[in-house]
């Protein structure tokens, strides 16, 4: 009855570990803090129920087998380590970028304390992935002692299978039926089954597929004696697979992925197969030789190929490539390339011991140089961002716990268990597939990916020490053995030879396993399986309740979001919004939370303030309310109403609040955009006011002028909002400030260049020289609209003919504009012959534009050059018989000549002072 109970217990463990990554795949992939708490309570439960494995010989064989939780407990200590409040010479030294952050870039905002501060740069988001990363330790303890057993690890590869094909169901189910609703389908593009990012789903897919090759490697094993990656191997023998169980569902499950795969849209998930597959297949094995050469060299191609060739996958067309779409993002197209150089030196900044985890949204703005995008909150590149995020610490953990598995599948392959060639498989594939992958993908930080991942590694661990791990020595090599081994080593040679005669099972065994067993455990076994069992449930029980306060915080986040425009003209319900978010800021005082808070404050002021102007009628009302916005405020404060008030208004006492909440966050998030911008917003309304700050707290103007500083770093990248701290800094007569900003802004963005003409002609203070970047497209944009000035500066046109340069426009049309420009330059030059060369190139570019001819005749006929004007008239007329105006030309150059022709040459100057007297005398 004992081991009855114990292999039911066992059973529903498994059962419970290889549901969450499928529930999870189908919510989003885990995104959701609920989700995450839910699974953590999942991991837990199935914790509780693998504890009797430990006394179960087929399920626990020694802490050897929990290897894995070493790597991966030091990766989750030093996640917390960096929440730790540090001396500030040690973050110094630790991470300078991080001592930076809380020092340079919080000097002017608040005053300098000289307390300790953490690596982390936003410590609340670094608590909620290191309590992830605990909750974590035991489930790959439950995994090592559940999937130690065969059975349940067929289970396991079986379930990562069904998981990936759902995933690819789900996805399909979307593409056939668009205006499907369900929880599980978001509204954007870029989703695919249950995940709201297609790359994220296809690592599932890929991890799906590895099972399903993993499968099909066992069950090709177990039936044929013949390895899924045997040189020997037909794939007639694969369709003899179709009528076993666990072969059909291998082949169902691999069928989807691969479909999955092709539909979605991933390149790096194509990529990542055509890597996976490649090793799960054995070529860059030794037995494989010269043959792995040029099977790399083309799958390189392929990789290359369709990483940077723009295509569009879906049902109508799976194998449609655009190679000339202009639309289609690719890896060179998309930003991510040019942004890696950005993330690099945040890198150099935060070594070696990093910025925190989960902080790298923050940690790149600093040194944002060529980022094209407004705010990258992942990197795109997860090595990178571990790079940043964990410094030297987290890659030098990361390669241990590389070198763990590569050992394990490598032993792997000596072992007589089919199940256990099916694990290498899929291992080899797996551990391929996300190195891949991730080079352009996030996919591991989603937590239904991670959780399948892991369990797949702690899988190969366990079986490995099921195998005997390090004590299984493979035999001698030699040439003429399969996997390189020699059989006369072997005490079941005999044994061996005649399965070889007979066609039995090639592989070799690394053991007499016979003679071996499975030994129990030692006592000192069992206390150290012990202690690691209560080490891990004690870490996932304190980590329990922070993701549980965290899910609360999330979920009100999210509801405060959807319902908000309902509630925020209604001053009871922002009233208790505020004291809700107060109270969840001393729970868990994350950045998003107090952002929210801060949004509530300012709402609550506002329509206090409204009030506070005594409008009269609803019109009034709604009209002041819309003058008192803060992004656009058209009234003074504080307010002016009809009678007289002496006591304080009730606005500025919740501007001050929500001024107050920002320098807090910037307090624990010292990189944060929205703080800084809440704090320019509110500068009109603090500059009169009487600040509660501390009183060696910065004056609000001064204050906001660091944010504003600071977030002009921070937007690189990003014109509209660079453009928009121009014009704020333009409003209030910073000039310097405003330079920089249309500067960056343009440098962002060319095509804002002509609406930042117009301003800099309505305020002549800026200069146009500091404005426009030396650069060809911005320059051409501006010397357009500086022709149109009144005493525009010559030098700034030999400027600009020297750095715009035409050959880069996209088409002949867009040529043709540029030449026309540069021509209408060196005219206003007074340099005729260059003109007048310019526009012919432009006429040559688009013939059919009867507009470039005429101006060229205009400013020949304003320099009073008729002859050649006429020339060009008759060539139009000749070229465009259509349009009237170039005969009009030569009628009016006509013309001009018969008057000069037709006035004598020798003609008397009249004195008109002479005539008017002989008309008055004669009167």
């Amino acid at each position: 009855m004992i081991a009855i109970a114990r292999s039911i217990c066992l059973w529903i463990s498994a059962s419970i570990l290889v549901a969450i990554p499928i529930l999870l795949a189908v919510d989003f992939g885990g995104v959701y803090h609920w989700s995450q708490y839910l699974a953590g309570i999942g991991i837990m439960v199935a914790v509780v129920f693998a504890l009797p494995g430990l006394s179960d010989s087929t399920a626990s064989s020694g802490v050897r087998q929990h290897a894995i939780l070493v790597p991966l407990g030091l990766l989750t200590a030093w996640a917390w380590f960096q929440t730790v409040p540090l001396p500030s010479g040690i973050v110094s030294w630790l991470s300078p970028g991080s001592y930076a952050a809380y020092t340079t870039w919080l000097d002017g905002l608040v005053s300098q304390t000289a307390g300790q501060i953490p690596i982390s740069i936003s410590p609340e988001d670094t608590i909620h992935v290191a309590s992830l990363f605990t909750i974590l330790l035991p489930l790959c303890f439950a995994a090592s002692i559940v999937f130690h057993a065969r059975i349940r690890l067929q289970m396991l590869l079986s379930a990562i299978a069904i998981a990936g094909a759902s995933v690819a169901v789900l996805g399909f189910y979307r593409k056939l039926d668009p205006t499907a609703d369900l929880w599980i389908f978001q509204p954007v593009a870029s989703s695919f089954g249950g995940f709201v990012n297609r790359n994220n789903a296809a690592l599932m897919l890929n991890l799906g597929l590895a099972a399903s090759l993993g499968l099909l490697s066992w069950r090709m094993m177990a039936l044929h004696a013949v390895e899924l990656d045997d040189p020997d191997f037909e794939f007639n023998d694969l369709l003899a697979l179709i009528s076993d169980r666990e072969s059909f569902v291998g082949l169902i499950s691999g069928t989807a992925c691969v479909a999955g795969l092709l539909v979605n849209g991933s390149r790096g998930g194509v990529v990542a197969a055509l890597f996976g597959l490649m090793l799960a297949f054995g070529y860059v094995r030794p037995r494989r030789g010269l043959i792995s050469i040029p099977v790399l060299l083309v799958v390189l191609s392929i990789s290359v190929a369709v990483l940077i060739t723009p295509m569009n996958l879906n049902l109508e067309s799976v194998t449609r490539w655009e190679f000339f779409s202009e639309e289609a993002d690719t890896l060179q197209s998309d930003g991510r390339l040019l942004h890696w150089q950005d993330g690099w030196r945040a890198a150099k900044a935060h070594l070696p011991g990093g910025a925190g985890v989960s902080a790298y949204a923050y940690a790149y703005l600093p040194h944002q140089v060529v980022s094209p995008s407004s705010w990258f909150e992942h990197a795109d590149n997860l090595w990178l961002e571990m790079l940043v995020e964990t410094g030297l610490i987290g890659i030098i953990i990361s390669a241990w716990f590389l070198t763990i598995l590569l050992i394990a599948l490598n032993r792997l392959s000596y072992s007589a268990d089919p199940i256990d060639q099916g694990v290498r498989v899929a291992g080899w594939y797996a551990i391929t597939a996300i190195a891949v992958s991730q080079f352009f993908d996030m996919g591991m930080a989603i937590p239904a990916n991670l959780i399948a991942a892991l369990l797949i590694c702690t899988a190969i661990i366990t079986r490995d020490m099921a195998n005997g791990g390090a004590a299984a020595k493979p035999p001698p090599l030699t040439a003429e053995s399969y996997h390189g081994h020699e059989l006369d080593d072997y005490d079941d040679k005999s044994d061996t030879a005649k399965d070889a005669e007979s066609g039995g099972p090639k592989i070799r065994l690394k053991t007499n396993l016979g003679s071996m067993g499975i030994p129990h455990l030692s006592s000192s076994q069992w206390i150290g399986a012990s202690a690691i069992a209560a080490f891990t449930i004690l870490a996932g029980a304190l980590t329990l309740p922070g993701l549980r306060q965290d899910a609360i915080s999330d979920s009100m986040l999210s509801r405060l979001k959807d319902e908000y425009g309902e509630w925020r003209l209604n001053p009871a319900s922002l009233e208790k919004m505020e004291t809700a978010l107060t109270e969840r800021v001393q729970t868990r005082p994350s950045p998003l939370v107090r952002a929210r808070l801060s949004a509530v404050q300012r709402d609550r002021g506002r329509l206090a303030e409204t009030t506070e102007w005594e409008p009269k009628t609803r019109e009034q009302m709604l009209d002041v309310y819309q003058q008192v916005d803060l992004q656009n405020r058209t009234l003074p404060y504080p307010p002016e109403p009809d009678s007289i008030i002496t006591t304080e208004f009730e606005s500025q006492t919740h501007y001050n609040n929500a001024w107050e909440t920002c320098l807090a966050t910037l307090a624990v998030c010292p990189l944060a955009q929205e703080p800084r911008g809440s704090l320019l917003r509110l500068k009109p309304v603090m500059t009169t006011s009487e600040s509660t700050t501390q009183p060696n707290q910065p004056s609000p103007d001064a204050v906001a002028d660091v944010a504003a500083t600071h977030l002009l770093t921070f937007y690189a990248g990003d014109s509209v909002r660079q453009f928009a701290l121009a014009k704020d800094a333009l409003s209030r007569d910073d000039f310097d400030q405003a330079t920089k900003a249309f500067h960056a802004a343009i440098e962002s963005n060319a095509n804002l260049t002509t609406q930042v003409m117009r301003l800099l002609e309505e305020h002549p203070e800026l200069s146009i020289h500091e404005v426009i970047p030396n650069e060809s497209k911005p320059m051409r944009l501006a010397a357009a609209e500086y022709l149109k000035w009144e005493n525009a500066d010559p030098e700034f046109f030999r400027k600009a003919v020297e750095t715009i340069r035409c050959g880069e426009g996209d088409s002949m049309q867009q040529r043709a504009a540029c030449h026309a420009v540069v021509g209408n330059v060196y005219f206003y030059l007074d340099d005729l012959e260059k003109g007048q060369d310019y526009y012919q190139r432009a006429i040559r570019l688009a013939p059919d534009q009867a507009r470039y001819r005429i101006d060229l005749i205009k400013h020949l006929l304003a320099k009073d050059e008729p002859a050649e004007a006429l020339s060009y008239a008759r060539q139009g007329r000749q070229s465009l018989p259509e349009n009237p105006q170039f005969q009009r030309f030569i009628d009016q150059i006509a013309e001009a000549e018969r008057k000069a022709l037709n006035q004598p040459i020798n003609e008397p100057r009249v004195d008109r002072s002479k005539v008017d007297a002989i008309l008055n005398n004669s009167r």
